[in-house]
């Protein structure tokens, strides 16, 4: 029994002068409620203090919407510097949120009813379309479909895609369905086509932000 003792503290004696030895740290932001993520787990919001145990190393993501990722990667190994006791990091604002407005339009279809023959609608929409979106990827003026090419905006930790796709939804009375489809992505490396990586995004780059409006001026509600 005294035996069994001395080993268990020993254990203990052992864990504790390990434990002593581990790096200790503590992560403040700019930004008292961003969310703090060690190695992809909720540890706070604005700071935290984080243990890094002898060897290893941890990841530290910060989150805010509004605001660009940051993320940090602190190792306490042999041969590497150890890390500050503190860290403080400074969020930027993300632009993709200064360049576009909150809207309840955003991927959402909008009913339109033309005031105009079926010709003369569809012609009217398409100019209207083409004068916002460059490149139109599918028009079928016989089934009343059209749909726009991505367009990609890059902003300093960000990427923005939209497009617009119209679609018969009547033929008597005449009516169309208009989306504007607007999606957002924060993934490092993300490009146009990588799907996976985007949301959609409740809000609509303000370049957009006149085409639904025209619509429903020009060619009818």
């Amino acid at each position: 029994m005294k035996k069994l003792f001395t080993l268990v503290s020993l254990f203990l004696l052992t864990t504790a002068l390990v434990n002593a030895f581990d790096h200790k740290m503590k992560i403040s932001t700019s930004e008292q409620d961003a969310n703090i993520f060690v190695d992809g787990q909720l540890a706070g919001t604005g700071s935290v203090e984080l243990k890094i145990e002898k060897g290893t190393c941890v990841n530290v993501r910060v989150e805010k919407v509004g605001f660009v990722v940051e993320e940090r990667t602190f190792c306490d190994q042999k041969n590497q510097p150890k890390p500050d006791k503190n860290e403080y990091i400074r969020m930027s604002v993300d632009e993709a949120f200064t360049a576009s407005s909150s809207s309840d339009i955003a991927n959402v279809d909008i009913s339109l009813k033309p005031s105009k023959d079926e010709l003369e609608s569809w012609q009217l929409i398409s100019r209207i379309i083409t004068s916002y979106f460059d490149v139109i990827e599918t028009t079928d003026r016989e089934t009343g479909y059209l749909r726009t090419a991505w367009v990609a905006q890059n902003f300093n930790g960000s990427i923005v895609r939209s497009r617009c796709i119209v679609k018969l939804g009547n033929t008597s009375p005449l009516e169309y369905k208009v989306k504007l489809i607007s999606e957002y992505s924060n993934a490092n490396g993300a490009t146009v086509k990588t799907d996976e990586a985007f949301k959609e995004w409740e809000r609509i780059l303000r370049k957009y932000e006149g085409l639904i409006p025209e619509m429903q001026s020009r060619v009818g509600r």
